[in-house]
């Protein structure tokens, strides 16, 4: 309690009441296993993690036993689909980070940082189709080295239905709040995953 400390946690409350499920968003930013880690430690609540598997066996074993000692649950990217169905019925959260370099054949291609890059869209198609609450998560370190996590909910209810159209407009509000985030503290930010690595060159 005294080292982590959460915010706007009413949106949570809120999203649990409403009873249609919470997909928080997050990034590669600050201490995020950290923050994902109090999680539950400060809510008494717990979340699922749509997480890569990691090409060591081994090591991968070991950062999900560490990840879930707190009470979260991974869900690996290749078995996730149903899972995370699942969980939004029941009324759970599930988390992605969305910061990374995307397929760029099974992609939406929106505006990050001015550059056109290839977005993670299957929280987007997820959520038109499932309706869940949208909330951004991100940690804040402080001078004593203390973390302050806050909550930021991403509006779509003017969206409504899963067209290709709303898919890319989702993506972009998303991608949209992300950058936002990073340039509270941008030395916060993992960048060298090669973010930009599939850009889109607009011709002039």
């Amino acid at each position: 309690n005294q080292f982590v400390k959460f915010y706007n946690t009413e949106l949570l409350k809120k999203a649990r009441d409403e009873n249609k499920g919470t997909f928080f968003l997050s990034g590669h930013y600050s201490n995020w296993e950290l923050c994902a880690f109090s999680y539950p430690l400060l809510t008494g609540d717990s979340m699922s993690i749509v997480a890569k598997i990691q090409a060591s066996r081994g090591l991968n074993k070991k950062i999900n036993e560490y990840r879930e000692l707190s009470g979260n649950k991974i869900i690996e990217i290749g078995f996730s689909l149903k899972e995370i169905f699942t969980k939004l019925k029941q009324n759970k959260v599930v988390t992605f980070l969305i910061d990374q370099s995307a397929n760029a054949e099974y992609s939406a291609y929106v505006n990050f940082f001015g550059m056109n890059v290839p977005s993670f869209s299957g929280p987007a198609k997820i959520a038109l189709r499932q309706r869940p609450e949208l909330i951004i998560a991100y940690g804040l370190r402080q001078k004593d080295f203390s973390y302050e996590v806050f909550f930021e909910k991403i509006n779509y209810s003017d969206l409504n239905e899963s067209s290709d159209e709303n898919i890319t407009e989702l993506t972009q509000r998303i991608q949209s709040k992300m950058e936002e985030v990073i340039r509270k503290c941008p030395e916060h930010w993992l960048w060298f995953h090669r973010r930009f690595k599939h850009r889109k060159i607009n011709s002039p």
